[in-house]
C-alpha cells in the first residue's frame, strides 16, 4: 500500500524515510579551527597595538615605535619596550605636547575605546583563517 521506507503522518500522509550516515573528520576540523585562532590572535593583537598607540605617550617616538618592533603578534604579544615603558604606563600625567590623546594605560584604553572594531577584526580573522 505504501511505498517501502516510507511511513504515515498525521497531516501529511506518507513520507519517504532516508538512510543518513555523516562522518566527522575531527583532526581536519581541529586543524581549521587552531588556523581560524592562529591568524585572529595575531590580528588582535596588531590591533592592540595599532590602537593603543593611538593613546601612547609620546615625545620623540621611541615608545611608540617600540610597540611596532618588540611586539610578537603571533604569540600574542603587545609589548612597548623602553627602559621607562612600564613606569609610564602606570604613574605620572602624561604629556599631551605631541599626542593630545595621551593616556595612562595605554593599551586598555585603545581596546576599550575600539572594542567593537576588535571584535570585528577577530571575527573576520576567525573566519578567514578557518577557510585556508
Amino acid at each position: 500500500m505504501y511505498p517501502r521506507g516510507a511511513y504515515i503522518t498525521q497531516n501529511w500522509g506518507w513520507c519517504r524515510v532516508a538512510n543518513v550516515k555523516i562522518k566527522r573528520n575531527m583532526t581536519a576540523i581541529q586543524a581549521k579551527i587552531q588556523a581560524g585562532s592562529d591568524v585572529m590572535v595575531a590580528a588582535v593583537t596588531e590591533a592592540v597595538i595599532e590602537y593603543g598607540n593611538i593613546f601612547v605617550r609620546e615625545d620623540q617616538g621611541t615608545l611608540k615605535d617600540s610597540a611596532l618592533i618588540a611586539s610578537r603578534p603571533k604569540d600574542g604579544l603587545a609589548i612597548w619596550d623602553t627602559p621607562y615603558a612600564k613606569k609610564v604606563y602606570y604613574t605620572g600625567t602624561p604629556s599631551k605636547d605631541v599626542n593630545p590623546d595621551a593616556s595612562l594605560m595605554w593599551a586598555e584604553k585603545g581596546v576599550k575605546t575600539y572594542q567593537e572594531e576588535i571584535d570585528k577584526i577577530a571575527q573576520n580573522a576567525f573566519r578567514e583563517g578557518m577557510r585556508n
